[in-house]
């Protein structure tokens, strides 16, 4: 039976000094819920002292006074497999991650550098325009009124991004500005291993605007959209402009007559991952033990707070 470690930086000792409050607390939550249900492996998992599970038989409290064992590369290393879930915004999964790399071989994980391309906006985009992947830059708007995205340079997900129309803002260098592609949101979830990848799922994200706010409301877990087929060229474009990629990884995509559009790319376990196990019969750690065949499954709905 393997031992696994989580670390999700949230519930898992990330926000100790401060307030026990995020606004991907729900999201957290799901996370957390999805990788402790039943499962064959032993799960431990680092848990903030305030939090709801702290009380589980499998939780490791977090205080101020440990908080250094969640960097402790030699108790991480007494587990078979090591599963650290941190946000991107600010650079806290690139810090955290390029901190432990060095010393933990029980990860399958991203490189530090691609973990900062892939947190970075604007490096992102410039892989994008070297290896020809469709983004928002590459996108023409035929409407006479142009709209624009203005978002966190160091963000995660439909945190603190808005809509304008007017481009010539100034805007803060932890800010960017890009073209608002119109169409429907996707995100994918894969698994790569040394020896290829797997498409986890296919979900449809519902996204609305509230006084030129985006909010992500909902997502529509393990559809199966009639442009599936043309995915493969684009992620496989993907893996070769970032061969670092590895482990469970989420892709979030525009989709309209055009074709794909890349928005980002998470180098981590997403929220969306949490309802696998619903929709298929399978554990989603499973994934990190052996290859099997792609299993269909059916489709669920996770609705997140706004």
């Amino acid at each position: 039976m393997k031992k696994i470690l989580i670390y999700e930086y949230i519930t898992g000792g990330g926000l100790i000094g401060k307030k026990f409050d995020h606004s991907l607390l729900s999201e957290a939550n799901l996370i957390i819920d999805s990788l402790i249900s039943k499962t064959d492996s032993i799960v431990n998992f680092f848990c903030d002292y305030r939090y709801k599970y702290k009380n589980n038989k499998n939780a490791i409290l977090i205080t101020a006074n440990n908080h250094s064992i969640i960097y402790d590369t030699d108790m991480i290393n007494s587990y078979d497999y090591f599963l650290p879930i941190c946000p991107e915004s600010d650079l806290i999964l690139y810090n955290y991650i390029k901190e432990i790399n060095p010393y933990v071989d029980n990860m399958k994980f991203s490189s530090p550098k691609t973990i900062l391309v892939t947190s970075d906006k604007l490096l992102l985009k410039d892989i994008c325009n070297r290896y020809n992947i469709s983004h928002a830059d590459s996108y023409i708007s035929k409407s006479k009124q142009s709209l624009y995205i203005i978002k966190d340079r160091f963000g995660c997900g439909c945190n603190n991004v808005r809509v304008t129309s007017n481009k010539n803002l100034e805007i803060p260098a932890n800010r960017i500005i890009e073209k608002y592609i119109p169409g429907d949101s996707y995100s994918v979830n894969l698994y790569i291993s040394d020896t290829g990848y797997e498409i986890l799922t296919i979900n449809q994200q519902i996204i609305n605007r509230y006084n030129n706010v985006l909010k992500l409301d909902a997502i529509n877990v393990n559809i199966y959209p009639y442009f599936r087929n043309s995915l493969f060229k684009f992620i496989e474009a993907i893996l070769v402009a970032l061969p670092g990629l590895k482990g469970f990884i989420g892709l979030d995509l525009i989709y309209n007559k055009e074709g794909i559009f890349l928005v980002d790319i998470n180098p981590r376990y997403t929220t969306s991952m949490s309802a696998i196990s619903k929709c298929k019969d399978r554990h989603i750690l499973d994934y990190i033990n052996i290859s099997k065949n792609e299993q269909t499954g059916s489709s669920c709905k996770i609705k997140l707070q706004v």
